[in-house]
């Protein structure tokens, strides 16, 4: 099985157990989406004869994304690279980015599979790990 891996190095905040690269600077988003596309492109040659099974958008919290940067990477995958006819495209996104308005838009999008990353349901548990979210947030991600 073949994917792709696109880290997006974006936080609200720095949860105290991460060691991942990331920015809790929004300021360079847009001209990371625009060098992942690049990048994208540039290693296109490398995966020529293989099918891409999996585009997994992780980090950092892609869910920081619009979902037009979302679909902007997306489209660029299936521009340069031979794609199953029904990938796994994940997105890693974090309980209080989730707001029905996000979950419609998500819907609408080619992302098919949501990894929440609900650490505890417990307020004191997040607080301790500096989560951005509280226990009922992340109850309501998932209702």
């Amino acid at each position: 099985m073949s994917g792709i891996y696109i880290h997006i190095p974006f936080c609200k905040q720095a949860c105290h157990y991460c060691d991942f690269h990331f920015s809790t600077t929004m300021g360079k988003k847009e001209a990371m989406v625009l060098a992942l596309c690049e990048e994208l492109k540039l290693r296109k040659e490398e995966f020529k004869n293989i099918t891409v099974e999996t585009i997994y958008f992780g980090g950092g919290t892609p869910s920081v994304l619009d979902t037009a940067e979302i679909e902007q990477l997306i489209a660029t995958v299936y521009e340069n690279y031979q794609v199953s006819p029904a990938p796994e495209i994940t997105l890693e996104a974090n309980p209080d980015d989730l707001t029905e308005q996000k979950i419609l838009q998500l819907a609408k999008s080619p992302i098919n599979r949501l990894s929440i990353g609900i650490q505890s349901f417990f307020d004191e548990d997040l607080k301790l790990m500096n989560r951005a979210h509280s226990g009922t947030e992340a109850a309501a991600s998932l209702a």
